[in-house]
């Protein structure tokens, strides 16, 4: 049975006058939520082999948190699209959209036309949508995934310890345990260098490496502070890190679902949901006006 998901806890910290505390405790309670709030120091002794956080942070922790396997569920939603009748083509480069009763999407292997297109193209997407006269805000950033060595890997392992996301020195962290390669834990940060989406190889070497280090130091027992593995990845950042989910002003058979600032994935089948009411004309199922199109930007006067 292919696994897609793992249930392994999720643990948030930091000082409890940190914005994001606040906020996150407010929608767990606003959305009945199961949840615990504990004390830094209880924290550390619930969990005395792997954490050393000050004692005075506050803790959440939710229990039905944990990992999803993002390669294994994308499998999963292409076989299902597949078997539904629809097509994937890949290694297609869109070049041009061209709106109209039915969209016109050019590529490098030729051109198509649809009734309703979806631009959900990642860091993609604002030049795509810049060309038919959408200019999002959006920002392009190069992120470090980040894997380091652990003593012991029993103690870090998935079945007891949680994934975390800790607040320290104005900066955001998270670790996910002993999952992916053995004898690593993943604790990376939300840093890194803003680029283009199609230049991200030709940038500098890591740039959050010091930072994370100096976290693990102060928070994490038994970690290498030097990594062994660095992967790299792109996020599409939104000035209020809320994402674009819309019609376009002007042509309303083109869909746009952009900008999630690194939460797209784990949204998908829900956003997946909404972009298709969205073509159906159907009356959304959430409150779409937060993800407006018009809360950035109006279409350009020349389209």
């Amino acid at each position: 049975m292919t696994l897609y998901c793992r249930n392994t806890g999720y643990l948030v910290f930091g000082k409890d006058t940190e914005e994001y505390i606040i906020s996150n405790l407010e929608s767990l309670r606003l959305n009945g939520i199961p949840h615990q709030t504990f004390s830094g120091l209880e924290a550390n002794q619930r969990y005395p082999r792997q954490l050393k956080i000050p004692s005075t942070h506050k803790c959440i922790y939710e229990e039905m948190g944990g990992i999803l396997y993002a390669s294994r569920s994308l499998l999963a939603f292409q076989q299902e699209f597949v078997k539904l009748g629809g097509t994937i083509l890949d290694n297609h480069q869109v070049t041009e959209i061209i709106p109209g009763d039915r969209v016109t999407v050019v590529t490098n292997r030729g051109s198509f036309k649809a009734n309703n297109v979806v631009i959900a193209a990642g860091p993609w997407a604002p030049a795509l949508c810049s060309s038919i006269g959408v200019d999002l805000p959006f920002k392009v950033k190069r992120v470090e995934s980040i894997y380091w060595k652990v003593d012991n890997a029993d103690a870090y392992s998935s079945d007891i310890f949680p994934t975390t996301f800790g607040i320290a020195h104005g900066d955001t962290f998270y670790s996910i345990p002993v999952d992916e390669y053995p004898n690593m834990v993943k604790i990376s940060s939300a840093g890194g260098i803003w680029t283009d989406a199609n230049n991200r190889d030709t940038e500098s070497g890591p740039v959050t490496v010091p930072a994370v280090a100096d976290f693990i130091s102060s928070t994490f027992r038994g970690v290498a502070c030097k990594p062994s593995i660095i992967d790299y990845c792109m996020y599409t950042a939104s000035p209020d890190y809320d994402p674009v989910i819309d019609r376009h002003p002007k042509h309303k058979n083109i869909v746009i679902a952009a900008g999630f600032t690194g939460h797209g994935f784990k949204l998908s089948p829900v956003v997946g949901k909404l972009v298709a009411e969205l073509i159906s004309k159907d009356t959304p199922s959430h409150d779409l006006h937060p993800f407006r199109v018009s809360r950035f930007t109006t279409p350009q006067s020349s389209l």
